[in-house]
């Protein structure tokens, strides 16, 4: 699994190139429809402060608390060394029809790919490789609301320091660490922008948004649905809220902040806190975006092999919609 996610790796690069141009591969007028196939604008936005959002970022963080220390001596008096995550991703648009009048509502073909990798910060030894994949159905039937339903993958794997067991945790050995987390569900999502009624593109800065998982048991077309080791968890809530400000003068681009709040049924629907501040470098509103900030993060380890272990962090951010 980890060579398909190192080919997976290179693809979404190669896609990184192309997707600066915002461009489609093809593009049909038929009557007053517009049917565009292989895009890279889509109808539902990506999330600013969701951890597994399919985003390329690179976050540099600084451990404030956790219950696995990554060998960073915390038993000794050292503390916490910290991890470096840096997670290649990519968003395409298979097929998209709008009405030609008003490109920015309509249904599409929605699909992506996320590879979170994690390491410490010292030496850069790989901590977890995660893999997280959608295929969804996607659209926005207003301006002001996007609509989603997606079958959501994840599956992880430890990395290469913890196979030799020399890891000292300030915790008792539990092993299900070894158990190779994945998980299956179907996702239904909704986002929406309530200022949009004041009527002023100005105040139109803010989204609001909620996700709601749920794991079914069985087999679909592309095969057995996994949920390991947590069998019984079906379900995963989400929420957040986010703004958006860009200045009058373009070329000074704009700031952002978010929160995002999720509760998971395998951790006992435990509250994980995500919030991110940050600026926004000189860009089109509404186009794919660079950003820089800064990252609070309390929760379930976002390295979805050690779900059942807490982490909390501060981070140095850098995140772009490619």
């Amino acid at each position: 699994m980890k060579k398909t996610h190192i080919i997976l790796m290179f693809l979404i690069l190669s896609q990184t190139v192309d997707a600066q141009e915002e461009g489609v591969f093809q593009s049909f007028f038929f009557g007053g429809w517009d049917l565009q196939l292989i895009g890279t604008d889509n109808f539902y936005p990506t999330y600013l402060a969701d951890p597994l959002a399919v985003r390329f970022d690179i976050s540099r963080q600084q451990i404030l608390s956790g219950s696995v220390d990554v060998q960073d001596g915390v038993n000794k008096g050292e503390g916490y060394l910290g991890k470096l995550s840096i997670k290649p991703a990519t968003r395409i648009s298979l097929l998209r029809i709008s009405p030609k009048n008003n490109p920015r509502l309509g249904i599409e073909i929605d699909m992506g790919v996320a590879l979170p990798i994690t390491m410490r910060k010292t030496n850069h030894d790989l901590i977890a490789l995660d893999g997280i994949y959608y295929m969804a159905i996607a659209g926005a039937p207003t301006e002001w609301l996007s609509l989603r339903l997606a079958k959501h993958h994840i599956c992880t794997h430890r990395g290469e320091e913890f196979w030799a067991g020399s890891v000292n945790a300030p915790i008792d050995f539990d092993p299900r660490m070894f158990n190779l987390y994945v998980r299956d569900d179907v996702m239904f999502s909704a986002a929406i922008k309530p200022l949009y009624f004041t009527g002023r593109p100005v105040l139109n800065f803010l989204q609001v948004y909620s996700d709601f998982s749920a794991y079914i048991p069985g087999e679909g077309k592309i095969g057995v649905r996994q949920n390991k080791p947590n069998t019984q968890a079906y379900f995963i809530f989400q929420g957040g809220a986010e703004i958006e400000h860009y200045f009058k003068r373009k070329f000074l681009g704009g700031i952002f902040a978010a929160l995002n709040v999720s509760a998971w049924q395998e951790n006992n629907y435990s509250p994980n806190y995500s919030a991110m501040a940050g600026y926004i470098f000189p860009q089109a509103p509404d186009k794919r975006k660079f950003r820089i900030g800064i990252n609070y993060y309390n929760g379930r380890w976002i390295n979805n092999e050690f779900f059942n272990y807490h982490e909390e962090f501060i981070a140095f951010h850098l995140a772009a919609d490619l």
